[in-house]
């Protein structure tokens, strides 16, 4: 990994060398202000690319704020620590900050560690206290503003001495490249208008566009059930998922507006979320659904009479919706029987059909990136070799319309993943050693 150390110079400058250490030590490259010629001013441009170039960031703060770069033409400047663009010079946001601030906005991994309060620390690097140095703060307000963020919006680590620092560097960078194996596969999900049948020709093409989607790649299908299902469409769904997918998972959420808050503006767009009702295997959909319709278990026995074999994806999916209609009875454009047979599908129906069958608990990750040893363990101790995950997609900070949502990990290929960079940790401790 491409890791980028940030923090205040002079004062951590130990700190800084070990913990550049044990990551070189570690495999991973690291870019650092030591990588810069001597004595030149870095311009916040230059400190941006860097970050930019990072796969990962780790932050040291003790008590300095920082040199804080002047800004380009001189404005009144507002109160307050944080600017409101990360990376463009504001006249009192420090580089350490603005640092911090694109890693974040880039969104990659922030490991934060933070000098332990009660360590004991030379005053000359405290802000506040040494009135020499050209343009020191007069207080530590700012850099205990960053830390008290820090603490808010991230899980740091406390330090103390060099050596501590190198041991919690290399346990969060382990960690940090853990929790990048945590991989999780979109759900391929369904128009809103795909569990009804319509009038219209192309009614069906909810349906046939997502199986032609999830072709061969996808291990989850997702569908709403704030719009109206069909029992008998979640069938051929499942009955097609089977047939013609690697599919084998139908992940069921309502998709709802989250209240809206008094000081949100009215005109902003209501924000959503994926509220998880359940995961249910497409067998159990077949075995459970197929019984309650006699016409079901007539397009069950047209599908075995078929075979398996087909040239082509759609022109399968069209003979099979032919099977269907003629299985109900129906007249091309018409779902008269079909709809006599149904049942509209909601969360209390579904618990009662399946039972202990369907999952009805995902794993909640707010951010992947920090995920922790015990989300981990949950994840693999899950009884599901897919696993759905309800997370805080990033888009949400970024005024998205969807602030959770649903998707999936496959916990076999994780349990891979996790394995491998296990051995690898074991070759770089004995290269180490």
């Amino acid at each position: 990994m491409r890791i980028f150390v940030s923090s205040s110079f002079e004062d951590l400058r130990e700190h800084r060398a070990a913990a550049i250490r044990v990551l070189r030590q570690l495999g991973h490259e690291v870019i650092a202000m030591e990588d810069m010629i001597a004595g030149t001013t870095v311009p916040l441009a230059k400190v941006v690319e860097m970050v930019d170039r990072a796969e990962g960031y780790v932050g040291i703060f003790a008590w300095r704020y920082g040199y804080v770069p002047p800004r380009p033409v001189p404005a009144p400047m507002a109160p307050g620590v944080a600017p409101p663009e990360a990376g463009k010079a504001d006249g009192q946001t420090s580089i350490t900050h603005h640092e911090y601030l694109r890693a974040v906005k880039r969104q990659i991994p922030v490991m934060a560690f933070l000098l332990d309060e009660t360590y004991p620390w030379p005053p000359q690097y405290i802000d506040g206290f040494d009135k020499t140095r050209p343009d020191a703060p007069a207080s530590a307000e700012k850099i205990r503003a960053l830390r008290g963020a820090l603490q808010l919006e991230r899980v740091v680590s406390w330090f103390t001495t060099p050596a501590d620092l190198e041991a919690r560097v290399s346990a969060a960078v382990t960690m940090a490249g853990l929790t990048r194996q945590l991989d999780l596969q979109p759900a391929t999900a369904l128009d809103p208008w795909a569990g009804i049948p319509t009038s219209n020709p192309s009614g069906e093409s909810g349906i046939t566009k997502a199986i032609v989607q999830a072709g061969d790649h996808q291990r989850a299908l997702k569908i709403d059930i704030a719009t109206t299902w069909w029992s008998t469409r979640l069938y051929l769904l499942a009955a097609l998922a089977e047939r013609l997918t690697e599919v084998r998972r139908i992940l069921i959420v309502e998709i709802r507006p989250e209240p809206t808050l008094p000081s949100q503006a009215p005109s902003s767009p209501p924000v959503k979320e994926e509220r998880f009702v359940g995961q249910v295997s497409t067998s159990v959909v077949l075995r459970t659904v197929g019984p309650k319709v006699p016409a079901l278990e007539t397009f069950a026995k047209s599908l075995k009479e078929r075979g398996t074999g087909y040239s082509h994806v759609r022109t399968e999916i069209d003979a099979v919706l032919e099977s269907w209609r003629q299985s109900f009875g129906d007249e091309p454009g018409k779902h008269v029987k079909e709809e006599a047979a149904r049942v509209d599908l909601t969360a209390e129906v579904l618990r009662r059909w399946f039972g202990d069958a369907m999952l009805r608990q995902p794993i909640h990750i707010a951010d992947l990136q920090r995920a922790s040893v015990v989300d981990l363990l949950r994840l693999l101790d899950y009884p599901n070799d897919y696993v759905p995950v309800l997370i805080h997609p990033p888009e949400a900070a970024l005024g998205q319309a969807v602030a959770k949502r649903v998707d999936v990990l496959d916990k076999a290929a994780l349990n891979a993943r996790l394995a491998r960079s296990y051995l690898e940790e074991l070759m770089d401790r004995a290269r180490i050693a």
